[in-house]
């Protein structure tokens, strides 16, 4: 094995007891073995810091931060002592198949080829139809693909390996500014410049659950995307006036949902009625119309 790793795994952590030792452990299973491990331990009051020694082996680097700071500046942070030749990411809830790492690495014998993806199962004990499901049956798209993630985005940051080259004129990977999308609005910038290649099977698993960050503070997140499409729509940041308009419908519906979250009335009903008919609406009036726990097993924020 080479003294350098030849991929650098970032797990950031804040109290992520719950599922931490599967998330571990599914990297320790890994078929490709030329790895590190940055554990960054984002001031955790729990048990985590104690799961995490559980695990003895050399390529498991540990980081503690005694001053909690945003998801993102942790990731940023923690990016820092990577010296691996990519850069991988798993969170303390998710989980990677065996062969995540082999069959992404694959990829990148193309030397264009910035960024690999793949498909990936949902999980969620709270969606009644749908428990278990794949992100998408169609392939994913592959080469310079803007435009195809404007119309759908199905890029999970479990799945995401870089080439860690193409963030070393960075200051920051991640713009801090929007914590609660900052995986998204980094992807859509990276693929502006470099092309991607995705693993056409799933090759991890992300949960769905009420403690995630993005479902605690739905409001927040809300008000960001919003500024985040203010910003893009100013900057012009994705092209013409027609790519804009495939976002357009994700931040409208992302501010009735949150709206609907907080409360339901007269003026909140006669805002889904103006609403456009399509398959959104309906999502809104099946939220609007039943108790919120029917209504979160049946629809999904996104």
């Amino acid at each position: 094995m080479s003294k350098r790793p030849e991929i650098s795994i970032i797990m950031n952590c804040h109290n992520g007891e719950k599922f931490l030792y599967q998330a571990l452990d599914s990297i320790l299973k890994q078929s490709f073995k030329n790895w590190e491990l940055i554990f960054w331990n984002n001031r955790s009051a729990d048990k985590s810091e104690n799961i995490y020694k559980k695990f003895k082996d050399k390529r498991l680097r540990y980081f503690y931060t005694h001053k909690k700071v945003s998801l993102y500046e942790s990731r940023n942070a923690a990016l820092k002592k990577a010296r691996g030749k990519f850069i991988s990411f798993l969170d303390v809830d998710d989980i990677w198949f065996p062969d995540k790492l082999k069959l992404q690495l694959k990829k990148f014998k193309d030397k264009d080829v910035g960024l690999v993806y793949g498909k990936y199962i949902k999980i969620s004990k709270n969606n009644f139809f749908r428990k278990r499901n794949l992100i998408t049956k169609k392939n994913l798209p592959e080469g310079y693909i803007t435009q195809d993630l404007l119309k759908s985005y199905n890029v999970g940051l479990l799945t995401i390996m870089l080439r860690s080259k193409f963030l070393r004129n960075k200051k920051t990977v991640f713009r801090t500014k929007y914590n609660y999308l900052g995986d998204l609005d980094f992807v859509l910038n990276f693929s502006l410049k470099y092309k991607f290649a995705a693993v056409q099977h799933p090759i991890g698993i992300y949960r769905q659950h009420d403690n995630q960050m993005q479902k605690k503070f739905r409001k927040i997140k809300s008000h960001q995307f919003t500024q985040w499409f203010n910003e893009i729509a100013r900057k012009k940041t994705f092209g013409n006036h027609k790519n804009l308009k495939l976002f357009e419908e994700w931040e409208r519906f992302q501010s009735h949902f949150t709206i609907i979250k907080q409360k339901r009335n007269l003026n909140i009903f006669l805002k889904i009625i103006k609403y456009p008919n399509n398959l959104n609406k309906i999502k809104l009036l099946i939220l609007f119309f039943t108790p919120e726990f029917i209504s979160k097993r049946i629809v999904s924020e996104t």
